[in-house]
């Protein structure tokens, strides 16, 4: 049966850039809408339910963020990949684009279009809906709204109370933030294994044997870890389109996978937000980052995560100052599971040890709440195969 082609909506106001887009993706066989009018492409897009819309985010006629927000709440255009296209990336405006419901954000660069063409080819191939049981092993992810929540600390801290107190199981954490990942850092990893090694594997090659040949649990943590990134330039050799690959191996080999995906969102990160049992929420205490965490759980509610498997967590450990728990809670209309109490500086200094909080300061309230949350989380797992 033969595929219809991928519908794509370009908007840009210079016309030397819709002609290009329009000559070379014509070619290849997409069907191709052009306007310079970012107002009126909202009103095609509306019209015509493209399956990508291709963006200048400096095109001044309505401002980027909005144009975002009403496509991806608009049942017409919920679904549409969006892809902002840049002349300057701002660390800033990716945040706020990506939490925003904005698959992509893009710098406008020779080698951009060789990007596009993967994103293309991996839309038509990756499901847009988790339709599919789960199966192999638990997979629990952690993902946050902005950067600095403490995702990454608490997400290897709750997989070292997992696997201390539950020795039969077999845990492993791969860490998928990028351009740099942390989890290495945090516990004392210096081994050469990681993301970019296994990314650049065959994908026949990366199977469950392949991850327990390369990756042995860690001293004190006792998980084993798929480490992310050391520096950006070894960041951009990454292939995302392998890392559903890697999960599923790690499904295949380990009773527990934990994804820390820090802030990413993306047309990679979300099929594995969708597969997974379930969403750990971590969300700080500033105003920016609970409203920003609003619009995350808005979108992945309109892809139709069940609340039953999002497990928000009021990360105070980072900051005693800002909302209360159920200020957070009206503003997010999701309740939040559990609060990690303030800890001073304990937890930065259980970090730069690399040692894990339990270990260090095992009499602490946040010690005790780390079990607590690291159990929750493995029940919600067990109850959702039921």
């Amino acid at each position: 049966m033969e595929t219809a082609p991928l519908s794509i909506l370009v908007l840009d106001s210079d016309p030397r850039s819709l002609n290009f887009f329009a000559t070379y993706l014509s070619k290849r066989g997409f069907a191709v809408t052009l306007s310079t009018s970012i107002k009126e492409g909202y009103i095609t897009a509306l019209r015509d339910h493209p399956d990508v819309v291709i963006f200048d985010a400096n095109n001044g006629d309505m401002p980027a963020l909005e144009f975002i927000k009403r496509l991806r709440n608009d049942r017409r255009t919920a679904s549409t990949i969006q892809i902002a296209l840049s002349s300057k990336v701002n660390d800033t405006e990716l945040g706020s684009f990506l939490a925003a419901g904005c698959n992509e954000y893009l710098a406008k660069a020779p080698e951009t279009i060789a990007k596009l063409m993967e994103i293309f080819a991996a839309h038509q191939g990756i499901p847009t809906q988790n339709t599919s049981p789960r199966q192999g092993g638990l997979l629990i992810v952690f993902l946050s709204a902005k950067g600095g929540t403490g995702t990454s600390s608490l997400c290897a801290n709750l997989a070292h109370v997992a696997a201390r107190t539950h020795p039969n199981l077999d845990v492993c954490v791969m860490d998928m933030v990028l351009p740099l990942g942390s989890i290495a850092s945090t516990v004392g990893y210096d081994g050469e294994f990681g993301l970019v090694q296994a990314s650049a594997e065959a994908p026949e090659a990366v199977d469950g044997d392949y991850l327990r040949r390369h990756i042995s649990p860690l001293e004190n943590w006792g998980f084993r870890l798929v480490a992310g990134a050391s520096n950006p330039e070894t960041a951009n050799s990454v292939d995302a389109t392998r890392i559903p690959t890697l999960i599923r191996a790690a499904r295949q080999a380990f009773d527990v996978t934990f994804v820390d995906l820090g802030r990413s969102l993306s047309r990679i990160s979300l099929p594995i937000i969708l597969e997974a049992d379930v969403v750990a929420i971590i969300i700080a205490t500033d105003l920016a980052t609970v409203s920003l965490s609003k619009t995350v759980w808005d979108y992945l509610q309109a892809k139709e995560l069940d609340t039953q498997r999002a497990y928000p967590i009021l990360n105070r450990a980072v900051g005693l100052e800002g909302l209360s728990k159920s200020d957070a809670e009206r503003i997010l209309g999701l309740q939040i599971q559990s609060t990690i109490p303030y800890m001073m500086g304990n937890f930065t200094l259980a970090n730069n040890q690399h040692l894990p909080v339990t270990q260090r300061f095992p009499n602490d309230t946040a010690a005790m709440m780390l079990e607590q949350i690291s159990n929750q989380l493995l029940e919600i797992a067990h109850q959702g195969r039921k």
